[in-house]
């Protein structure tokens, strides 16, 4: 197991020491343990949750690298690595506890001590809590996205009732619970209170300004409706006609509006878990030939190109390594097959290989180790990446995207639940996503960083495989490709996208990998197990189970990574 990384964030909010760590599993010790003192600011416990949702080198490195980014076919395991265990996952899910330990608490716990303010000094908290709640349910979802039912509407608040033993909420109670949440949070941030307190620094994301939140809840509450396309799409519908009609409410209207997170210096994301060479991932063979071949400007910061410089190749030449007559392959961007049961196929044996070549220069041997494959842009996942880095280097992590809501609104007129331009939004979701990831690799100082060539991303949105043509079914196909991409900085979102819509798929306009094991098809996990609680309240948590099975699609086994939860519908 990897150990976790320290890191500095310099965001100048004096919060270290006052958070106590404790069981997550355990809801007593959760809600007993003082968290910090009622006479402190409300405002300070935001920053720990805020941090929480971020800092999570451990899921990179287990969740990210080890599976998701493998599963979705970003990355495959690199020449000279295994792809063991690929679809029994071990060491997953530690934003469960995350979100109980160290984000919902401190959220929940903002409540209860303006709450316990007198009622004179309630108002001016107002803000504060409806930017909690929007967190809060963000924290709340994404654990439920992969685990299904989930406790909270009871869970976290036994210090006020002394209830240890919360029930597990069913994905569609909470699901009408998020949605009442996040209304009422931008509703009240709408008013635009006077007299308010303020998170400034304390929040990493938007400096508590009030109108930035506002946008970010209303995508969300966009964002968890589409999980309902399949199960309620009356729902989603009705949501979304609600969230455009408003235009007060605001949503993005530009990348400078989503919810992100960009570290304020390199110290953040720097080795340890972060380090993708201790999971090397190689590009994975379709979709770097998709990028590729449509001349996707994003190429360059997904993955980096193979060893093979014209001087490397010299180098070979002149050292009898490669014979006189070798030429330079200016392409230099190839990847791996997906499918595990590739690397036995002895015809693409010499691909999963590494390349150790001993050169001679003037009678004494130099040995070199190459790859012919490129690697996935791990400078962009750890800024140690490339010996160090250089200064300046920040990290940038998308939560969410104006890019995402551009592609959701392109998908909802396209299957007419809403009115509007569908190619407007599909074109400016691409080019939103470009610059985003131009701007990533940027901040990140990635090696051999090339500014970005507006007429190159005219000339991609252009190509016949991208421009916005077709009928409804290939319509939706792209636009779930694209958005698909614009996920490569969060794995998760790219998992729960590609289970919403099965894109990319197999034989697609993206082809997606069917795997096999041994010569046996193998699926692809779609859900976590949900984790064990203490005794105490394992019978919450066996009903959960087994009212998650009614479905018939969540597997008759608490380990069976292939079922689905309630949203994720055949």
């Amino acid at each position: 197991m990897k150990m976790k990384a320290v890191n500095k964030w310099g965001i100048g909010v004096a919060v270290a020491g006052m958070f106590l760590s404790s069981c997550t599993k355990n809801f007593a010790d959760l809600n007993t343990s003082p968290v910090i003192s009622q006479d402190a600011p409300p405002e300070l416990l935001f920053t720990q949750s805020a941090k929480s949702v971020v800092d999570r080198d451990f899921d990179w490195f287990y969740d990210c690298y080890s599976y998701q980014l493998q599963w979705m076919q970003f990355g495959t395991a690199a020449p000279g690595s295994s792809a063991t265990g690929l679809f029994s996952p071990n060491n997953t899910n530690n934003f469960y506890q995350g979100f109980y330990k160290d984000i919902a608490r401190n959220l929940v716990e903002i409540e209860a001590m303006v709450n316990n303010k007198p009622e004179s000094d309630r108002a001016a908290y107002a803000n504060v809590v409806a930017i909690a709640k929007i967190l809060k349910v963000y924290g709340a979802w994404r654990v439920s996205d992969a685990n299904g039912s989930i406790p909270y509407s009871e869970a976290l608040k036994a210090r006020e009732n002394q209830n240890f033993t919360p029930v597990y909420d069913t994905q569609e109670k909470m699901f009408d619970a998020w949605d009442k949440e996040l209304k009422e949070a931008v509703a009240v941030l709408g008013k635009k209170l006077g007299s308010q307190a303020g998170l400034g620094t304390g929040d990493i994301f938007y400096s508590g300004k009030a109108d930035k939140w506002i946008a970010a809840g209303n995508v969300l509450r966009m964002k968890i409706a589409m999980r309902l396309l399949k199960r309620a799409p009356e729902k989603t519908a009705a949501i979304v006609k609600e969230v455009v009609a408003n235009a007060d409410a605001g949503l993005f209207k530009s990348n400078a509006d989503e919810w992100k997170f960009i570290s304020a210096d390199n110290n953040f994301a720097r080795g340890g878990n972060w380090n993708m060479d201790n999971s090397p991932l190689s590009a994975s063979q379709n979709m770097l030939n998709y990028m590729y071949d449509n001349k996707d400007p994003r190429l360059g910061l997904f993955f980096e190109k193979n060893s093979y410089t014209p001087e490397l190749v010299d180098s070979l030449k002149n050292g009898g390594v490669f014979p006189a007559t070798a030429t330079y392959n200016p392409r230099r961007y190839f990847g791996l097959p997906s499918n595990p049961d590739k690397r036995a196929d002895k015809n693409l044996a010499s691909i999963f290989e590494r390349k150790q070549y001993t050169m001679k220069f003037n009678g004494k041997n130099v040995d070199v180790t190459i790859d012919t494959v490129s690697r996935v842009q791990h400078r962009l996942f750890n800024l140690d990446a490339e010996n160090g880095g250089a200064n300046g280097a920040r990290y940038t992590q998308p939560i969410l995207t104006y890019a995402e809501q551009c592609f959701m609104m392109a998908e909802l007129v396209v299957r007419g639940l809403i009115s509007g331009d569908a190619k407007t939004y599909y074109e400016n979701g691409i080019k939103a996503s470009i610059q985003a990831y131009d701007d990533m690799g940027r901040e990140a100082k990635i090696r051999d960083y090339a500014a970005l060539d507006n007429a190159a991303v005219a000339a991609y949105i252009a190509s016949p495989a991208i421009a916005f043509t077709g009928s409804q079914d290939v319509l939706l196909e792209k636009i779930n490709i694209q958005n698909f991409l614009n996920h490569f900085k969060s794995p998760w979102e790219a998992w729960g996208a590609w289970k919403r819509t099965g894109i990319p798929k197999v034989n697609g306009i993206l082809a997606f990998e069917q795997n096999t094991v041994s010569g046996v098809p193998v699926e692809v996990p779609r859900r976590w197990q949900l984790p064990q609680p203490t005794i105490a309240n394992q019978t919450n948590w066996r009903n959960a189970i087994e009212e998650m099975k009614k479905t018939g699609e969540y597997g008759t086994n608490d380990n069976d990574f292939t079922g689905r939860v309630w949203w994720d519908k055949k």
